[in-house]
C-alpha cells in the first residue's frame, strides 16, 4: 500500500481550496513583477488594480482608474501614467511634482521614495472623511542626483545627511552613527530619537556606546536614552561617573556604575556583588527583587527565577510586571 507524506496530504486537502480563491480572485498579471507585487491588471485589463503584495483577499484591491497604455510601475509603491503619479493606490495631488521627470531609484530604502529633476519627495495623506489626496512633501535641501537612503532613519546627498527626512547639521566628511541614539562628527557627539536632534556634552575621543540603543559614555558620564513614545518628554539623561568608577552593561535594562545599579537613569537599591538578572526587567539580590525600578516586597528573593519558558516567579508564584498574578 502506498504511503501519503504529510507534504502530499496537504496538498490534497488545501488544493481545492486554493483553486476557489484563484478562480475567485478579481486580479489579472502583474503590472510589472520585477519592481512590484502590488499593481495589477484587472481580469479585463482596462484598468491596474492595487492590491498590496497581491492579497486581495485579506488587504484589499482597490481600481486605480489608471490610463493602463501608459501606465508605469516605479515600485510596490510609486507608479506613473501619462496624466498623473501615484502613492500606492491613490493619486499625487495635480501639479506637486514634475510629471515628466518623476522617478524612482533602486533600492529596498529607497521604494516609498520620489523624485524629479528639481526635489526629492516622501508623501502624505490628506485626510477628510476618508483620505482625500496624496501630499508630496519636498525632502529639504535634497540633490535628486546624489539623494540615497541609507536605511529607515538615515539618508544623504553629496553634500548633507538626512536624519528622518531632516537635514542635519553635521560635519560630511567625518560623520558616522554610532547605534540607534548616537552619533559623531569631528566636533561633536549627537543624541537622536523620534524627530529629536542635538548635540550634547560630550567628550567626543572616548566616546563609545554601551547599548545599540539606550546606553552610551565617555570616561567622566553614561548617557541614557530617556526614550518615552512621546516627543516633547525623549531626552537625553547624563549620570556622572565617579573617579574610580567602572561601568558595565547588565542587559538592556540595566547598567552598573562602580557599585550602584540603574535601570535607564533611576537608581535601584541592589547590592551589586550579589545582583543577578531574571528575564530583561527583573533583578534581585540576596535581599530584594525588582521589577524594573520597582521594589517587589512580596517576592522572596532567594526562590525568584525563570519558571518554564516564559514565567517568571518565586516559591510562592507567578509574577506579571509588578504584579503577582498567581498563588501556589
Amino acid at each position: 500500500m502506498t504511503r501519503i507524506t504529510m507534504k502530499t496530504f496537504l496538498k490534497i486537502v488545501f488544493a481545492p481550496l486554493l483553486w476557489l480563491i484563484n478562480s475567485c480572485s478579481p486580479l489579472g498579471n502583474p503590472v510589472d513583477e520585477k519592481k512590484s507585487d502590488s499593481h495589477y491588471y484587472n481580469k479585463q485589463k482596462s484598468d491596474i488594480n492595487y492590491s498590496p503584495m497581491g492579497n486581495w483577499f485579506e488587504l484589499a484591491n482597490t481600481p486605480m482608474n489608471a490610463d493602463v497604455s501608459s501606465f508605469k510601475v516605479l515600485t510596490r509603491y510609486l507608479a506613473t501614467d501619462k496624466h498623473r503619479a501615484y502613492f500606492m493606490q491613490h493619486p499625487i495631488a495635480e501639479g506637486k511634482v514634475d510629471l515628466k521627470t518623476f522617478h524612482a531609484k533602486e533600492g529596498f530604502y529607497m521604494s516609498m521614495i520620489g523624485l524629479d529633476r528639481n526635489h526629492v519627495y516622501q508623501f502624505s495623506k490628506e485626510y477628510g472623511a476618508e483620505i482625500k489626496s496624496i501630499v508630496p512633501v519636498k525632502i529639504e535641501g535634497a540633490d535628486p542626483a546624489t539623494y540615497e537612503a541609507i536605511d529607515y532613519l538615515w539618508a544623504k546627498d553629496d553634500e548633507n545627511f538626512f536624519y528622518r527626512q531632516q537635514k542635519v547639521p553635521v560635519d560630511y566628511n567625518s560623520f558616522e552613527t554610532l547605534g540607534e541614539s548616537f552619533s559623531r562628527d569631528k566636533d561633536s557627539i549627537y543624541y537622536h530619537a523620534l524627530s529629536n536632534f542635538k548635540s550634547i556634552s560630550a567628550d567626543i575621543g572616548s566616546f563609545k556606546i554601551l547599548h545599540e540603543r539606550y546606553y552610551a559614555m565617555d570616561r567622566n558620564t553614561v548617557f541614557v536614552n530617556h526614550y518615552t513614545g512621546n516627543e516633547e518628554d525623549t531626552h537625553v539623561i547624563p549620570i556622572p561617573i565617579a573617579p574610580g568608577e567602572t561601568v558595565r552593561l547588565l542587559n538592556e535594562a540595566y547598567v552598573q556604575i562602580g557599585a550602584r545599579i540603574f535601570y535607564g537613569a533611576e537608581p535601584v537599591d541592589l547590592d551589586a556583588s550579589t545582583t543577578e538578572i531574571i528575564g530583561t526587567y527583573y533583578i534581585k539580590d540576596h535581599k530584594k527583587v525588582f521589577y524594573q525600578d520597582q521594589w517587589l516586597q512580596d517576592a522572596d528573593p532567594q526562590s525568584f527565577s525563570t519558571i518554564g519558558d516564559f514565567n517568571v516567579g518565586d516559591k510562592k508564584g507567578v509574577f506579571r510586571g509588578a504584579e503577582r498574578v498567581s498563588k501556589n
